[in-house]
C-alpha cells in the first residue's frame, strides 16, 4: 500500500499519461535540484515525443524493444519507461525505497519505509530478489550511498555482499561495460570518492568491478608509508580532493591506480631490511590503461590518467629555471601532476612537509604562463638556419620552446641568437676532432 510522503509540487513539465518516479523525486525530497528525470508512462514514446516539443533536445531510443526512451535537453535527461500494471506494482519492482517514489496531483507517495529512509538517509533495498533484476544495482547503490550521504544498514550491506558474490561467481551476469564506466565515474567525482571506494571494498564489489586493486588490500608497504597499500591509495584520492575540489576525472583514476603497481614489483632488499616497489610506476600505468580501457573510458582520459600513474614518481628539480622546464616537459599533465605528487606525501609519513613547499614551488614557477608555440615560425628557422624542410627544424623549434619556457629566451631577437647558438654548438659536437702526431 502506499504511503503519503510529502506534498511537493513537481517543477518540471510532465507530459500526458506520464507519471514522475524515482531519483528526482529523492533528491527534490533532500534538498537537491535533480537533472536527471524518471518518467513511468503509459505511452513511453509518446510522452518522450511531448517532452521533446517542449524542452527541445535530442531524443533517443534506449530499448525501442521495452519501450524506454531517452530525451537529452540541455543540462536535463528524461528517461521514460513503461508504467506497468499499477503504481504500487511499479514501485515495487524498483531498487531501493528512496527511489521507489511517484508524485501525483502535487504529493509524493512511497513503499511503507521510504519516508523513515529518506528521514534517516538511509539505503534500504525494495527487495533483495529486486537487485538481481538489473545487476547493476548493487553498485549504484554503492555510488548513492557515497554521493547522496546515505547509510547502509547492515542488512543492506550484507545483501550488497551477497549480491557481489553472485557476479562473481556468475560474471555472464555483469551488467555492460559501459553502464559500470558511468557508476564508477560518478562516484568518483562525488566529493565523498574514498568512501564509496571503501564501500566497494567492504562489500566485495571492488573485485567485481576492479579487480586489479584488490591486492592492494592488505599489503604491507613500508619505510615512508605508515599505511597498507589500499589505505594508502584511499588517503591519496582524499588529499588530492582536499587540495583540488575540482579535479577532474583523469586526476581522480591517477590517484586510484598510482600504486597499482606495487602488487607486481614487491621485492624485498635485505640492504634495507624491507620491500621495495622499482618500476611500479610505470607498471601501474600499462594496468590503467587496460582497465579503464576495458571498462570503455574515453581514450584522452586512459592516456592522461595512465601518463600520470606513469610520472607521479619524477621529481621536480630545484631552481626556477629547471623547474620550468620539468614542468613544460610534462605540460600536457598539469596542474594534475602536481597535485597528485603532493597528495602523494600528504599520505606518507617523513614527507608529508614536502608537499606544501612542493605546491608553492610549481605555483611560483608558473606565474608566467608557459609559452604555447616558438617565437619564430619554421619558415623563420629555415631561413635564419639555411635549413631545408625536415626533422633538424622540429629539433630547434623544440629547442627554442624549451629556452622560452625556462625563461632564457623573452624576444624574437634572443630567439634568433639563441639558435644561432644552438646551430653553432650542434655543428661544433658534429665535428670530429683533429687527429694530433703521437
Amino acid at each position: 500500500m502506499l504511503r503519503l510522503i510529502a506534498h511537493r509540487d513537481f517543477p518540471f513539465y510532465t507530459p500526458k499519461g506520464a507519471i514522475p518516479v524515482g531519483g528526482a523525486l529523492r533528491d527534490l525530497l533532500l534538498g537537491k535540484r535533480p537533472l536527471d528525470l524518471d518518467f513511468a508512462a503509459w505511452d513511453p514514446e509518446k510522452a518522450a515525443e511531448e517532452a521533446k516539443a517542449r524542452y527541445g533536445g535530442t531524443l533517443f531510443p534506449l530499448d525501442p524493444e521495452r519501450g524506454h526512451y531517452r530525451l537529452v535537453a540541455g543540462a536535463l535527461t528524461l528517461d521514460f519507461t513503461p508504467l506497468e500494471g499499477s503504481p504500487e506494482e511499479d514501485l515495487l519492482r524498483r531498487d531501493y525505497r528512496v527511489n521507489a517514489l511517484l508524485w501525483l496531483k502535487g504529493r509524493v507517495f512511497g513503499l511503507p519505509g521510504a519516508k523513515e529512509d529518506l528521514g534517516k538517509r538511509l539505503l534500504v533495498p525494495v527487495r533483495e530478489e529486486n537487485l538481481y533484476a538489473d545487476p547493476l544495482r548493487s553498485l549504484r547503490g554503492v555510488r548513492l550511498a557515497a554521493t547522496l550521504g546515505l547509510g547502509l544498514p547492515p542488512e543492506t550491506r550484507r545483501a550488497l555482499a551477497r549480491h557481489a558474490r553472485f557476479l562473481q561467481e556468475n560474471p555472464s551476469a555483469l551488467p555492460a561495460r559501459e553502464r559500470v564506466r558511468e557508476e564508477l565515474a560518478k562516484l568518483l567525482l562525488g566529493k565523498r570518492a574514498p568512501f564509496g571506494l571503501r564501500l566497494l571494498e567492504r562489500t566485495g564489489l571492488l573485485g567485481v568491478y576492479l579487480p586489479e586493486l584488490t591486492h592492494l588490500v592488505g599489503l604491507h608497504q613500508g619505510g615512508v608509508h605508515h599505511l597498507p597499500a589500499w589505505e594508502h591509495t584511499l588517503s591519496v584520492l582524499f588529499h588530492l580532493l582536499w587540495l583540488w575540489p575540482e579535479a577532474p576525472l583523469e586526476a581522480r583514476l591517477a590517484a586510484l591506480y598510482h600504486d597499482a603497481g606495487k602488487p607486481l614489483t614487491r621485492r624485498y632488499d635485505p640492504e634495507v631490511g624491507r620491500y621495495r616497489f622499482f618500476g611500479h610506476a610505470e607498471v601501474g600505468a600499462e594496468m590503467a590503461k587496460a582497465a579503464l580501457f576495458w571498462l570503455r573510458f574515453p581514450k584522452e582520459v586512459v592516456e592522461k590518467a595512465a601518463h600520470l600513474v606513469r610520472r607521479h614518481m619524477d621529481r621536480p628539480p630545484e631552481g626556477t629555471k629547471a623547474l620550468r622546464r620539468f614542468y613544460f616537459k610534462r605540460r600536457d599533465l598539469l596542474p594534475a601532476l602536481p597535485y597528485l605528487m603532493a597528495a602523494d606525501r600528504l599520505a606518507a609519513k617523513g614527507v608529508e612537509a614536502e608537499a606544501w613547499p612542493l605546491l608553492e614551488a610549481f605555483r611560483e614557477a608558473l606565474k608566467a604562463p608557459l609559452p604555447q608555440e616558438p617565437l619564430l615560425s619554421g619558415e623563420e628557422v629555415m631561413a635564419l638556419l639555411g635549413l631545408r624542410p625536415g626533422p633538424l627544424v622540429g629539433e630547434a623549434l623544440k629547442a627554442l620552446l624549451e629556452a622560452q619556457a625556462e625563461g632564457s629566451v623573452a624576444s624574437r631577437e634572443e630567439a634568433r641568437r639563441f639558435l644561432l647558438y644552438w646551430r653553432d654548438g650542434r655543428t661544433a659536437q658534429a665535428t670530429p676532432a683533429p687527429d694530433h702526431p703521437g
